[in-house]
């Protein structure tokens, strides 16, 4: 498979392989370069898939990592978003509260206007009956 006389790669030197770690870094798969014996080349293969695995290893673990970094800052995003919402419903009921008492303390002020009003009136309607004077002495 690897050491068939098709491969293209065979009868070019192991120059590149040795440059780079991997077979995989050119971002597409190409089967490694192997000479010699057999056994040579079935170590070759054995030695580069390791090398392969432990690179996936790292990478996965690089990638892990940063996923956990991630869940924890989305983790604290999420609590953070969470006290707000509770501080915005706390305020929200302040206001509520807020405005419920404004609200009754303008119709207890309309009322108080309502009834200063009422009063002012009839004391000017007695004013004009009585002819001005404070005391109305038409009745006696």
């Amino acid at each position: 498979m690897y050491g068939g006389s098709s491969s293209p790669r065979r009868d070019q030197p192991n120059a590149k392989r040795n440059q780079s770690n991997s077979y995989q870094h050119a971002g597409t798969y190409q089967p490694p370069a192997v000479s010699g014996s057999y056994a040579q080349q079935q170590t070759q293969i054995t030695e580069d898939s390791l090398r392969t695995q432990y690179e996936a290893e790292a990478t996965a673990n690089t990638v892990l990592s940063q996923m956990t970094t991630q869940r924890y800052q989305l983790q604290n995003a999420h609590d953070q978003v969470t006290g707000m919402k509770e501080t915005t419903e706390m305020a929200k009921r302040e206001l509520a509260d807020l405005a419920s008492k404004t609200l009754k303390k303008k119709r207890r002020l309309q009322l108080i206007v309502a009834a200063l009003g009422t009063l002012d009136f009839l004391l000017l309607v007695r004013l004009f009956y009585c002819g001005g004077s404070f005391f109305c002495r038409r009745h006696y």
